[in-house]
C-alpha cells in the first residue's frame, strides 16, 4: 500500500473531475474530512474526490487498485463507527454529490437510489407517494449509503 499520493495521482483525479472544486488536496482539505461523529478516531486523507456518478467512482477505484492507493468511501460523515475516516490516508471518496432517487418500483416495493441520498430526503420522497421508509437510526442527515454500510 502506497504511503503518499504523487502529483501524478492528483493530476489524474483533477482531470477526471474536470472541476477544481471536486478535488481537494493538502491545505484544501478541511478538518471535517478527518473524522466522523465518533470521537477519538481521526485520519487525514491526502486527497478528497467528490464523485458525481458511477463512472467516476469506477475510474477512481480502478486507478487506486492499480497504484495500491487506499480509498475510503464517505457520505455525510455522521457515522459513529469510524468507517468514513481515512485512517490509512489515500483518497477519501466523497459520495454526497451522488444524491438522486433513480427508480421507485411500486410493484416490488423497492427503491433504487444513489449512495448520497439523505435519509430525510428519502423519507420525504416515499411519503409523497404514499409509502413509508421504516429504518430510523436517529440521524436524518445521514446518507443511505453510509446507513447501509454501517
Amino acid at each position: 500500500m502506497r504511503e503518499r499520493l504523487t502529483e501524478h495521482d492528483l493530476t489524474f483525479l483533477r482531470q477526471l473531475a474536470q472541476d477544481p472544486d471536486r478535488v481537494l488536496a493538502g491545505d484544501e482539505i478541511s478538518e471535517e474530512y478527518s473524522h466522523d461523529e465518533l470521537s477519538g478516531t481521526a485520519g487525514w486523507p491526502q486527497a478528497v474526490f467528490r464523485a458525481k456518478n458511477v463512472a467516476e467512482v469506477s475510474a477512481v477505484m480502478r486507478y487506486a487498485n492499480e497504484h495500491a492507493i487506499p480509498v475510503t468511501p464517505r457520505g455525510a460523515g455522521t457515522g459513529l463507527v469510524g468507517a468514513a475516516v481515512a485512517v490509512a490516508g489515500g483518497i477519501l471518496l466523497d459520495l454526497s454529490l451522488m444524491n438522486q432517487v433513480l427508480e421507485l418500483d411500486e410493484d416490488n416495493l423497492t427503491l433504487t437510489v444513489e449512495p448520497g441520498v439523505l435519509l430525510m430526503d428519502l423519507a420525504a420522497y416515499v411519503e409523497e407517494r404514499g409509502f413509508f421508509y421504516p429504518p430510523d437510526p436517529g440521524e436524518k442527515s445521514a446518507t443511505i449509503g453510509g446507513n447501509i454500510s454501517t
